[in-house]
């Protein structure tokens, strides 16, 4: 009989269930992080805003004056805010200050700054640094999308390398620290719009690209003419990174040659006769003569500018006469310059057939600094570095891609753990020049501590050191302890001095200095340097007005009377002259003139000089014996008493 196993007591331990042998749970592997467009896009625009960041603590420096001083249009009280945009598209850009069209035509630049103004009211310099670095992000995620297409099989580690030198580069810290450059950003950004659409026809054959196209270009040429140069780069780029032939090319560059032409017309129309003249010191070219010459500057030039791509430093807001001097196309620099350009263009022409993408930047290059380089039109400037604003993007190219030769990188594969050798070099590269454009910012704080650079980078400007001057001179007038004025004053004279020294012939600079010893009494060389002025121009008002007020203050009041009679002539709504004139009339006994005069300077502005005219309006009538006249002015005065 089977025995029965007993039931276990209620004291012992239950045995334990037997489970078969399992390997112990691992963890849920985690996914790991790939780096999208999107990430790429949102790193270099953070890159924008870290390293541009401190300029929208900056002032208004230089040229931005232009369009957020008191008295431009877009401050007019009856046409200012966005009210002032239609005169902006009908005008040209000078019409900003001094109301005539010339200079060139660039509406879309004080549009934007009319539509600031209308929001907030009035200028302010954070606002408008703020939108700069938003525009400059903006066109980051533009270019970005274009190289993508640009180069469907690289991996977009490729064309975030390229911008990220871009972003980072040093020669463009004018463009992203100036308010002014702002019209480099739109150019560019409209231009980049343009091209996508560009491709996008050549991908779907679709007329609503081609259209878009046109209107993009358009507003390009609105911000800046530079972008003209993309109607040599368009069919360029669609020969070396699309297969499409000839015909298709060429409508899709049409749209190009469309938006420029309908563009020139309207500036045509707009501009006045002789808008695009310059002065030498504006644009050194303006005082070259021969062919030789000419070829020889510009060959120096670009050279400048490649060396600046390649180091930048030093870095200068200025080139103008004389640091960068007329040039011999037999000068040693200038042949140099002409073997390496000559040898990069051999190259390109040979290889392009292959479509060498190195052949491409080549050309590219050349095509964008061919339109400020003086060759075909004489622009407003010898050079700067904002020029090279769309041509750099070719040589940012051009480094990777070098790079990753010499690397031997995949670029179908490439990423930052599979190239640490190029993206240690692009990066070792991408922090130096990060360190250079903070510190290049810094010279953009205040007009006085860009001008003070440019005398340092650019000693043989004469534009630098004049501006440096103006600068000391503006302070000195708004300086009210006397001991300061005076150091201001000694040091505006050292650098008027100066840009004597480099161009003597600048009317304008002699009676600025003038200016600077009247306010210092030293009449007699305020006499020399105002005389040398009017010699130079007999119609320069500002001159012939301090050189009244010298004879004035010294009681010649013969000798004032024709200075003032020159100042008013040229200049009738010259309050201050006209006030002046009257009083030397009145000393001189010449009472019917003096009452004429003061009765216009009432006109010109009642509140000047509070209630003087109207006294002296009042004491010369009754000199006349006038009496109704007299008691009126008289009762005038007591009121602005």
């Amino acid at each position: 009989m089977a025995k029965k196993t007993p039931a276990p007591r209620a004291d012992q331990p239950k045995a334990a269930p037997q489970v078969p042998n399992r390997k112990p749970q691992q963890p849920a592997a985690s996914t790991p992080f790939v780096m999208t467009d999107r990430w790429y896009m949102i790193i270099l625009m953070a890159v924008i805003f870290v390293v541009n960041a401190r300029t929208i603590g900056y002032e208004y420096t230089y040229d931005d004056a232009v369009f957020t001083s008191k008295g431009n249009l877009i401050d007019l009280p009856d046409i200012g805010g966005l009210k002032c945009i239609p005169a902006l598209f009908t005008h040209g850009k000078n019409y900003c200050f001094d109301k005539s069209n010339n200079g060139s035509y660039r509406p879309l630049l004080p549009a934007t700054f009319a539509v600031e103004h209308a929001i907030m009211g009035d200028f302010n310099p954070a606002v408008s640094h703020f939108v700069n670095l938003v525009l400059a992000c903006i066109l980051m995620m533009l270019l970005f999308r274009l190289l993508r297409r640009m180069f469907p099989t690289y991996s977009a580690y490729v064309p975030f390398l390229i911008l990220l030198l871009f972003a980072l580069h040093p020669i463009h810290t004018e463009v992203m620290a100036s308010v002014k450059s702002r019209d480099e950003i739109l150019a560019l950004l409209f231009s980049t719009l343009t091209m996508l659409q560009t491709f996008k026809y050549i991908d779907d054959n679709k007329a609503k690209h081609l259209v878009l196209s046109a209107i993009y270009f358009f507003i390009a040429l609105l911000a800046k003419e530079s972008p003209v140069c993309f109607i040599a780069i368009a069919p360029l780029s669609l020969y070396f990174f699309t297969t499409a032939n000839t015909k298709k090319i060429l409508i899709a560059s049409a749209p190009y040659f469309a938006a420029t032409a309908i563009f020139l017309l309207i500036r045509g129309m707009i501009l006045e006769a002789g808008a695009g003249d310059v002065s030498i010191t504006e644009n050194t070219f303006a005082g070259i003569h021969t062919f030789g010459d000419k070829i020889g500057t510009i060959l120096v030039i670009q050279l400048k500018y490649l060396e600046l791509l390649v180091f930048p430093h030093p870095l200068s807001f200025d080139y103008s006469f004389n640091q960068i001097p007329i040039t011999s196309v037999t000068n040693i620099v200038a042949i140099i310059s002409l073997v390496i350009f000559t040898g990069l263009f051999v190259y390109a022409i040979a290889t392009i057939k292959n479509k060498n993408v190195f052949a491409y930047c080549i050309l590219f290059y050349f095509f964008a600094m061919g339109v400020t380089s003086g060759l075909l039109i004489q622009i407003g400037a010898t050079a700067g570095e904002r020029f090279t604003f769309i041509g750099s993007l070719a040589f940012c190219i051009t480094v990777v891609l070098l790079l990753a030769k010499l690397f031997k990188s995949d670029l179908a594969t490439v990423t930052y753990e599979h190239a640490r050798g190029l993206s240690y070099t692009l990066i070792a590269i991408s922090v130096l020049y990060a360190g250079k454009t903070m510190a290049r910012n810094e010279d953009w704080r205040s007009n006085l501590d860009l001008f003070k650079s440019g005398v340092v980078t650019a000693p043989n400007s004469w534009r630098s050191t004049n501006c440096l001057a103006v600068e000391y001179k503006r302070m000195a007038n708004a300086e009210h302890n006397p001991q300061i004025q005076a150091q201001e004053c000694d040091s505006a004279i050292i650098y008027y001095k100066r840009s004597i020294a480099i161009y003597p012939f600048k009317a304008d600079t002699h009676a600025d200095l003038g200016a600077i010893y009247f306010m210092m009494k030293n009449y007699d060389s305020a006499t020399v340097h105002l005389t040398r002025a009017l010699e130079l121009n007999p119609k320069l008002s500002s001159a012939s007005a301090n050189m009244g007020t010298v004879y004035l203050t010294l009681l010649q009041y013969h000798k004032a009377l024709g200075y003032y009679r020159t100042t008013v002539e040229e200049d009738p709504t010259n309050v201050i002259a006209q006030f002046n004139l009257a009083v030397c009339y009145y000393q001189e006994q010449k009472y019917d003139s003096a009452a004429v005069g003061f009765t216009k300077s009432i006109a010109i502005q009642p509140e000047y000089n509070e209630h003087k005219a109207f006294a002296y309006a009042g004491i010369v009538y009754r000199t006349l014996g006038k009496l109704d006249s007299a008691a009126k002015y008289e009762a005038l005065a007591r009121q602005f008493k």
